[in-house]
C-alpha cells in the first residue's frame, strides 16, 4: 500500500480543495451583488483590489521560498473576497491592503502556506486593522448610500449600528423586515440576513460547510441570548438581535467554514462551535468592542489541535465498541451453529 502525504484540508468526500474554494467564491459573489445594489460599484472595486493584493502577495511569498505559484489555488482569492465584506463600503483602499498583507504575510505564509496555517487569515487580517483603524471600520454609511469607485468619500452622517446599540446596553429600534433585507448600518456582507441564509444553504448543499459546526455555534449563541439577554432586549427578540447584528452570521458561515483552521471530526466540530458561541457571547457581555467573532475565532484556532485529539479519541472509543459488539454477535452466531 502506497501512502502519500498531503497538506490540509483533508476532505473525505468526492470534492476537491479547488471545488471548495469555488463554492465559497460563488457564495460571496451574491453578497457582492447585493452590496453593489445598495452602495454602487465601489463594493466590487474593493473586492477586486483585495483579491489582487492577497493573490499577489501569496504568489510572491511562494516564489521567495523557492516554490512555484499554483494558479489553481484560490485560497488567497477567497481571503481577498472575505476581507472587504467585513468592512463598511466607505473603508479606504489602504486599510483593505493592510488587512490583506497581514492575512498573507503574517497569518498564512510563515506557517507554510495553504493547508498549514494555524489561524484563519481573513480573521487575522480583519482583527489587525480593527485594532489599528477601529474608527474607520465601525463608521457605517446609510444602507442605501451610493459611493464612487475612486476619489473623495462623500460626507455622510453615520447612523448608529444595531451592534453598537447592543454593546452599550440598548435595544435596536430597527424594523425586523428591513433587517432581513439588509437595510440597516453594518459591514457590507453581514447585513442582508436573507442572502446570508441562502449562502449557508448553498454551501451546506454542496458539502463545503458541514451543518454541525454552524448549527452548534448559532444554537449556543441563541441559547445564551435567550436566557442571558443584553440590554433591554428579552426572550426571542434578544436571540434575533444577537444573531442578526455584527459579523456573527457571516463569520459562522464563511470563517468557520474554513476546513484548515477548524476541527476535522464531526463531534469535534460540534464542540468547536459550542465553544466559539460561548466565547463570543462572553466577549459581547464583558468586552468593549463592536465586533468579537474574529478575536474569538483566532483564540480557538490556537486550540484546534485539542479538539482534534479529543475527537479522535472519542471516534476510536466508538469504533472499539462497535468492533466488540460485532465480535460478540459473531461469536453468538458461531455457537448456535
Amino acid at each position: 500500500m502506497n501512502l502519500t502525504s498531503q497538506p490540509a484540508p483533508h476532505i473525505r468526500v468526492a470534492q476537491t480543495t479547488r471545488g471548495v474554494m469555488w463554492d465559497a467564491i460563488i457564495a460571496l459573489s451574491f453578497l457582492y451583488i447585493i452590496a453593489t445594489y445598495y452602495h454602487g460599484p465601489r463594493a466590487i472595486a474593493l473586492g477586486l483590489f483585495s483579491v489582487l493584493v492577497c493573490a499577489s502577495l501569496d504568489g510572491l511569498t511562494t516564489l521567495v521560498v523557492g516554490g512555484r505559484p499554483n494558479l489553481r489555488d484560490f485560497s488567497a482569492t477567497v481571503t481577498g473576497l472575505i476581507l472587504p465584506m467585513m468592512m463598511p463600503v466607505s473603508v479606504p483602499y489602504h486599510i483593505v491592503a493592510i488587512a490583506g498583507a497581514f492575512a498573507i504575510l503574517v497569518a498564512k505564509a510563515p506557517f507554510g502556506g495553504v493547508g498549514h496555517n494555524v489561524f484563519n487569515p481573513a480573521a487575522a487580517g480583519f482583527s489587525f486593522v480593527v485594532f489599528t483603524f477601529g474608527n474607520a471600520l465601525f463608521t457605517y454609511p446609510p444602507p442605501d448610500m451610493q459611493f464612487p469607485v475612486f476619489g473623495l468619500i462623500p460626507e455622510f452622517t453615520a447612523p448608529i449600528s444595531p451592534a453598537f446599540v447592543m454593546m452599550v446596553g440598548g435595544t435596536p429600534g430597527h424594523d425586523v423586515f428591513n433587517m432581513i433585507l439588509g437595510r440597516f448600518p453594518g459591514p457590507m456582507g453581514a447585513t442582508n440576513i436573507l442572502v446570508l441564509i441562502a449562502c449557508l444553504l448553498y454551501l451546506s448543499f454542496r458539502g463545503t460547510v458541514r451543518w454541525p459546526a454552524p448549527l452548534s455555534f448559532f444554537a449556543t449563541v441563541a441559547l445564551i441570548a435567550f436566557f442571558f439577554p443584553r440590554g433591554q432586549a428579552t426572550g426571542w427578540s434578544s436571540v434575533g438581535f444577537e444573531l442578526a447584528t455584527g459579523l456573527l452570521l457571516f463569520g459562522g458561515i464563511f470563517l468557520m467554514g474554513d476546513p484548515v483552521t477548524t476541527p476535522k471530526r464531526e463531534i469535534a466540530k460540534i464542540a468547536f462551535g459550542v465553544s466559539l458561541g460561548v466565547v463570543v457571547m462572553l466577549f459581547r457581555h464583558f468586552g468593549h468592542m463592536e465586533e468579537q467573532i474574529t478575536y474569538a475565532l483566532l483564540l480557538l484556532n490556537a486550540a484546534v489541535w485539542s479538539f482534534d485529539m479529543v475527537g479522535e479519541w472519542l471516534a476510536s472509543k466508538i469504533r472499539r465498541k462497535r468492533f466488540a459488539s460485532r465480535s460478540r454477535k459473531d461469536q453468538a452466531v458461531s455457537k448456535k451453529a
